[in-house]
C-alpha cells in the first residue's frame, strides 16, 4: 500500500508539473505561420528561380537554343541529352510549387478581409508557376501535388495536361471575377509584379487566360476561341504599365534569388560560350531593326558576332566570334545589368495574339494591322525597362513599320515571328509559341541528325530523380502521355 501510495504521488507531482508545459515550450518570438506577404515575395522571387544554374540549363543552353535566339556550340548538344533537362522541374517543385499550395490553404482558412482578394492573387501566381512547367513537360503534378503535409499525398498523381490547362482557365476565370470588385490586397510592395495593384493582376489574369487560349488553336479550335473572347472581354494589357516582371538587386556576388539569373547565366557563359544566332542577328539586320544595337551590339556598335546554329564556337569565318566581347545585352552600356528585369509576359505578346485573334476569328475588334503596329511599338518600347541606354525613340519605330509594312497575306506568319523576337529572354514561352505556330522556320542543327532524327526537341523529359521519388505515377504519366522523348508531344502541341 505504501508504494502505491509513493507511485500516486509521484504521478501527481509530475502531473502538476506537465500543466502548462505546452504553452512554457512555445517560442513566443517565433511565428508559427509565415504572413502570406512574405511567402509571396519568396514565391514570385522562384518562379524566375533561384539561381542562374537551372535557368542556364532549361532557359539558356536549351529553350533559347531550341528557337535560335542564341547559339552556344560547346553546349549545342545538351539540347539533346536528356539527363540535362531536369533543373527547372526539381527547383520548382521542390520550392514554388510547395509554397504557393501551402499559401493557397492558409488564405483558404484565412478570416482576414483582404483574404479573398489575397487568394485570387496568389491563384493567378500559381496559373504561371504550372503554366510553365506543364508547358516545358506536358503532363505534370497538379490536383494532388504539394499536399503531403496537408492532406498525407506523398505520391501524387500526374494529371492530364488538357484537364490541367481547364483548371488553370477556369481558376484565373474566378480570380480576375474576385478580383472586379474592388477589394484591396494586404500584398503592397511585398508584391514583386505589381505591389498588391489589384487591377493590373486582372488585366495579367485575362492576358494569361489568352496566352493558354491560344496554345489551343491546334487541338481545340473551338474551346480557344471561346477562352480567347472571354479574356478580350475581361481586360487584358493595355500599356507597357502593365507587364509582368520582377526586378532584381544589383549585386554581381548575390548567386542566389535576388539576381536576375537571366543576367547571371551571361556572366558565367558570354565570354566565351554564349553567342547571338546567326537565324535572329540576320532576321534583324535585314529589316534594320532599332533593337539590334540595344540588345546585341558591342561598346563599340559591333554586330558582327552571331554564330549560325551548330557552328562551331572558334569558326574563323566569322571572325573569330570567340575573341568577340560578352553580349551587349541590357541596356548598351557594355556591362550586364544584375538588377534588369525578368519578363513573365508583356504586353506585346498580348498585342501580337490580339492580332491573332483578330486574324483567326475576326475577336478583338478584327482590326489585325492595328494589333500587329501596337505589339511591333510595344516590343521595342518595352525595352527601355532595362535602364538608360535601352530607349527606341518613335520616330525609329515610325521608320522600322514604314519599311516593314504589314502584309495581311502573310499575317500569321509576321505576327508570330515578331513573337519571336519580342520574346528574346523568355526562352519558354518562345519555344512554346514556336511550337504551336510553326514560325519563324527554323532548320535544326547538325547534332540534330544524329540525335533526334534531325528534328528540334518538342519538350524537356521528365527528371530521373522521379524514376525514385515517385516511379508509379511517373510510369502511368508516361503511359497516358505516349512517352518521355524530346519528340513526344503534348496535347496541346498537336497538328
Amino acid at each position: 500500500m505504501k508504494k502505491i501510495l509513493i507511485l500516486l504521488g509521484i504521478v501527481v507531482m509530475f502531473g502538476s508539473c506537465d500543466e502548462g508545459f505546452e504553452e512554457l515550450n512555445v517560442n513566443p518570438t517565433k511565428p508559427t505561420q509565415l504572413e502570406p506577404a512574405t511567402k509571396l515575395t519568396f514565391i514570385q522571387l522562384y518562379t524566375g528561380g533561384s539561381s542562374y544554374v537551372a535557368t542556364l540549363f532549361y532557359n539558356v543552353i536549351h529553350m533559347m537554343q531550341n528557337v535560335q535566339h542564341l547559339n552556344n556550340t560547346s553546349y549545342a548538344s545538351f539540347l539533346y541529352k536528356e539527363g540535362n533537362t531536369h533543373q527547372l522541374f526539381e527547383e520548382q517543385f521542390s520550392n514554388t510549387v510547395k509554397n504557393i499550395v501551402d499559401l493557397e490553404e492558409q488564405l483558404k482558412a484565412s478570416t482576414s478581409p483582404t483574404a479573398e482578394t489575397d487568394l485570387a492573387i496568389a491563384r493567378i501566381q500559381k496559373v504561371l508557376i504550372f503554366s510553365r512547367l506543364t508547358d516545358a513537360y506536358g503532363d505534370i503534378p497538379y490536383s494532388e501535388v504539394g499536399k503531403g503535409f496537408i492532406e498525407g499525398i506523398r505520391f501524387p498523381k500526374y494529371d492530364k495536361q488538357s484537364d490541367i490547362y481547364q483548371g488553370m482557365l477556369e481558376t484565373l476565370e474566378s480570380s480576375a471575377a474576385t478580383l472586379s470588385t474592388g477589394t484591396p490586397s494586404s500584398y503592397g510592395t511585398a508584391d514583386l509584379l505589381f505591389a498588391g495593384d489589384t487591377q493590373k493582376w486582372r488585366k495579367f489574369a485575362n492576358s494569361l487566360m489568352l496566352r493558354l487560349a491560344m496554345r489551343m488553336v491546334n487541338v481545340d479550335d473551338a474551346a480557344a476561341k471561346t477562352w480567347a473572347a472571354k479574356a478580350i472581354e475581361g481586360g487584358v494589357m493595355t500599356s507597357n504599365a502593365d507587364i509582368a516582371f520582377t526586378k532584381y538587386e544589383n549585386s554581381a556576388s548575390d548567386g542566389g534569388p535576388n539576381v536576375n539569373p537571366l543576367t547571371k547565366s551571361f556572366t558565367s557563359r558570354a565570354a566565351t560560350q554564349v553567342k547571338i544566332s546567326k537565324t535572329l542577328m540576320d532576321y534583324m539586320k535585314d529589316r534594320n531593326d532599332p533593337r539590334v544595337s540595344v540588345l546585341f551590339s558591342t561598346v563599340d556598335g559591333n554586330t558582327d558576332f552571331a554564330l549560325q546554329s551548330g557552328q562551331d564556337i572558334n569558326d574563323e569565318s566569322r571572325g573569330n566570334a570567340n575573341s568577340k566581347p560578352n553580349i551587349n545585352i541590357f541596356g548598351g552600356s557594355g556591362n550586364v545589368v544584375y538588377d534588369a528585369p525578368l519578363f513573365f509576359q508583356t504586353y506585346a505578346e498580348v498585342e501580337f495574339m490580339l492580332a491573332e485573334a483578330a486574324e483567326r476569328w475576326g475577336l478583338a475588334g478584327g482590326d489585325v494591322q492595328a494589333h500587329y503596329n501596337a505589339g511591333v511599338r510595344a516590343a521595342m518600347q518595352y525595352l527601355s525597362l532595362y535602364g538608360e541606354g535601352a530607349e527606341i525613340t518613335n520616330a525609329q519605330i515610325d521608320a522600322y513599320l514604314a519599311a516593314n509594312p504589314f502584309k495581311p497575306a502573310e499575317a500569321l506568319k509576321m505576327i508570330n515571328e515578331q513573337y519571336w523576337v519580342a520574346t528574346f529572354g523568355n526562352g519558354l514561352e518562345t519555344f512554346s509559341n514556336w511550337k504551336r505556330s510553326g514560325y519563324p522556320v527554323l532548320v535544326p542543327a547538325n547534332v540534330a541528325n544524329l540525335l533526334t532524327d534531325g528534328q528540334i526537341p518538342r519538350r524537356l523529359p521528365y527528371p530521373g530523380s522521379e524514376k525514385l521519388n515517385n516511379p508509379d505515377m511517373l510510369a502511368a504519366a508516361i503511359e497516358q502521355q505516349g512517352g518521355d522523348g524530346l519528340l513526344t508531344r503534348m496535347w496541346w502541341d498537336k497538328k
